[in-house]
C-alpha cells in the first residue's frame, strides 16, 4: 500500500495575501505531485487554513484535491464539524490487506477519553499506522514543546505503545523529524506554509520548501521519506 501525507497547509483565504501569497502555490505543488504518483490514499492531518476554520480555505482545498482517495482529520485550527461537512467523516480505523490504519482527532489540544479507550480496545494487524495532528511526544526544547504540546501526551504515548501501534504520523510542530519513542516510531511532517524552529524557546519562523511524506508498505515492512518539491 502506498500512502501520502501532508499537514498544516494553512491555506490563506486570499491568493493575494501579502505575507503568505506563496502558500497556495506550495499546496498546489504538493497536490500535483500526489496526483502524478497516484497513491492508494492521501492523508491531510490537520490545520488546513490560515484563518482558523475558514470555509473559504477549506473549499479551495476541496476543489483542488488530487484524484485519489483522501482522508482529512482536523487540527487545533480546524472546526471538526466543518471538516466532516466538506471532506466527509474520517474513519477511526481502517483495515487493509497490507496494514491497519488509525485516525484520531486531537483538535481540542488533548486526546479525549473515548479515543484513549478506542486505543485500548484495538486488535490491529501489523504494521499499524496512526495518524493524528499533534505529536504524542515532546520534540525539541523550543516554543512548540513548551507552549503547544498535546496536553495529555504522556498518557497518549503510553496508550499507543500498549496498543501495539508501531508508526505514528503527525504534524503541528511545523518541522520534520523521526523519533524513536517508547514502543513506536514518530514521524513529524513539515508544513508548506512556514517552519518553526524546534529548539528556539521564542517563536522563530523559518523558510520552508513544500514536501510530501511518502509511506510505502511492502511485505510487512514500512518505508517512509519526505519528497521536497
Amino acid at each position: 500500500m502506498k500512502i501520502h501525507q501532508v499537514t498544516d497547509l494553512h491555506v490563506p483565504d486570499d491568493s493575494d495575501d501579502e505575507m503568505f501569497a506563496y502558500v497556495r502555490s506550495h499546496v498546489s505543488r504538493q497536490f500535483e505531485f500526489v496526483g502524478s504518483e497516484k497513491p492508494d490514499l492521501l492523508v491531510i492531518s490537520g490545520d488546513l487554513t490560515m484563518s482558523d476554520a475558514s470555509e473559504i480555505g477549506c473549499r479551495w482545498i476541496y476543489q483542488n484535491l488530487p484524484d485519489v482517495p483522501v482522508i482529512v482529520i482536523p487540527g487545533n485550527h480546524d472546526d471538526p464539524k466543518m471538516i466532516k461537512n466538506i471532506f466527509g467523516q474520517w474513519p477511526q480505523q481502517q483495515k487493509n490487506a497490507d496494514c491497519s490504519l488509525i485516525f484520531l482527532d486531537s483538535s481540542s489540544g488533548h486526546l479525549p477519553e473515548e479515543q484513549l479507550q478506542l486505543l485500548s480496545k484495538l486488535t490491529p494487524s501489523p504494521p499499524c499506522l496512526l495518524f493524528l495532528h499533534h505529536p504524542p511526544y515532546l520534540i525539541g526544547s523550543g516554543f512548540m514543546s513548551k507552549t503547544q504540546p498535546l496536553l495529555n501526551h504522556r498518557e497518549v504515548a503510553q496508550a499507543i505503545s500498549t496498543a501495539g501501534i508501531e508508526h505514528v504520523f503527525c504534524g503541528h510542530y511545523h518541522n520534520s523529524a523521526q523519533v524513536e519513542c517508547h514502543g513506536f516510531k514518530l514521524y513529524l511532517t513539515p508544513s508548506p506554509a512556514y517552519q518553526v524552529a524546534l529548539d528556539s524557546e521564542e517563536f522563530k519562523m523559518e523558510e520552508c520548501q513544500p514536501a510530501v511524506r511518502t509511506i510505502d508498505i511492502k511485505s510487512g515492512h514500512l518505508y517512509s521519506d519526505l519528497v521536497y518539491l
